[in-house]
């Protein structure tokens, strides 16, 4: 039998990231994640619930890639990033996509992305996310996810 070269994915792993009440105009980053297994890309999972004030229909939250030249070195941090969950001024983080929402109070939204077409994944990375809806977020975090799933090619 020939080898085959397959897609494997790791354990799903989860960002800490505040998105408890973030307001319109508002971003937060997450903590930098180490990559020492130099996996190349991941999924990343968002679902964000808007808050009691319904946002208006058409806004969006963004979330964007940021990454760092070493796992725990400030040396290079996208956007000045960080090492931990923080408030950010966000100007040129790589976009990796955008929730358009509804006008629905307390609904959740979902989204997946893929970072491979950014490029590597890098020795250390995280996320921006943005809230441009209007409206402040869900005042309960639990109402919040933030998931990534790494994937990568292995030798079968």
């Amino acid at each position: 039998m020939a080898n085959a070269i397959l897609t494997k994915t790791d354990t799903v792993a989860l960002f800490t990231v505040t998105l408890a009440g973030l307001a319109s105009g508002s971003s937060r980053q997450s903590d930098m994640i180490s990559n020492s297994s130099n996996r190349p890309a991941a999924i990343v999972a968002i679902k964000i619930t808007s808050g009691a004030v319904a946002p208006v229909a058409g806004g969006v939250y963004t979330v964007h890639l940021i990454r760092a030249s070493a796992a725990t070195s400030p040396d290079y941090r996208s956007d000045g990033a960080g090492a931990s969950d923080a408030a950010i001024t966000m100007e040129n983080a790589r976009f990796l996509g955008a929730i358009v929402v509804t006008a629905s109070a307390a609904k959740a939204f979902y989204a997946e992305f893929d970072t491979s077409p950014l490029g590597p994944l890098g020795p250390s990375w995280g996320i921006i996310v943005r809230n441009a809806s209007s409206q402040a977020l869900s005042t309960t975090e639990a109402d919040h996810y933030k998931g990534y799933l790494y994937y990568y090619p292995e030798l079968q």
